[in-house]
């Protein structure tokens, strides 16, 4: 066989590689995120953005509406609309920012607090029961390799974000 065929050959089979990681790559974030979805609802939470905005404000402290909106990648709107709701149901208040008279500035009350910490509990006990399924050896390789994923997926969002600037 020649280099050229054998080459071509490799060039296939990565390309097959790459198109079958990106397929698993999807299926994962998809049956990830429908497997979340089951938990908020029972956290008092009624959807994937108010579940992703009490997480967000909980891991990170008070924002402005305009970085939540950048952070959490929302329409403006929408996002008003989901806090605007949080706000009726006692989980968080927005104020006047202090530096920035034309900002609002969104925080946790500390009801909204406790619905983050009782969803983050939820969403960590439903991680380790996925992680339970796995073999005692797959285990401890497959957190190694989760770890090289996040850090791969932070890489190329922050190249994104300079990208679009």
């Amino acid at each position: 066989m020649s280099c050229d065929y054998l080459e071509a050959m490799n060039v296939v089979k990565d390309n097959q590689m790459a198109r079958e990681t990106s397929v698993q790559l999807r299926t994962i974030t998809r049956l990830f995120t429908e497997l979340q979805q089951l938990s908020f609802a029972c956290c008092d939470v009624n959807s994937a953005t108010q579940c992703a905005l009490l997480t967000t404000l909980e891991r990170e402290g008070p924002q402005t509406l305009t970085a939540l909106t950048r952070s959490l990648n929302l329409d403006k709107a929408w996002l008003s609309r989901t806090t605007d709701q949080l706000v009726e149901d006692g989980l968080l208040l927005k104020m006047p920012h202090p530096g920035d008279r034309r900002a609002l500035l969104v925080e946790l009350t500390e009801a909204g607090h406790q619905a983050a910490h009782a969803l983050n509990g939820q969403l960590n006990a439903q991680a380790d029961r996925v992680l339970q399924r796995l073999s005692d050896e797959d285990r401890p390789q497959v957190v190694q390799l989760l770890g090289k994923l996040k850090a791969a997926l932070e890489a190329e969002l922050e190249q994104g974000r300079e990208d679009s600037l």
